[in-house]
């Protein structure tokens, strides 16, 4: 990933600054919760990580798939 003499991480479609934020989601007991870049100019979205968490019947069951 290439930085910007900002310090901030440099968005490849227009060379904005992106911005790291955690998005959460929730329905039927199953809860998601996504790590983003995202840039506000133009729009450009990448998940770096999704962690996906559930009730079971021996207790909470977490599972990060893998990503290539």
């Amino acid at each position: 990933m290439l930085w910007r003499t900002d310090g901030a991480p440099k968005c490849p479609r227009c060379g904005g600054r992106l911005t790291y934020y955690v998005e959460a989601e929730g329905y039927d007991g199953v809860r998601t919760v996504r790590y983003v870049l995202r840039c506000k100019s133009c729009g450009y979205r990448k998940v770096l990580q999704e962690v996906t968490i559930r009730k079971g019947s021996d207790g909470i069951i977490i599972s990060v798939p893998k990503r290539y």
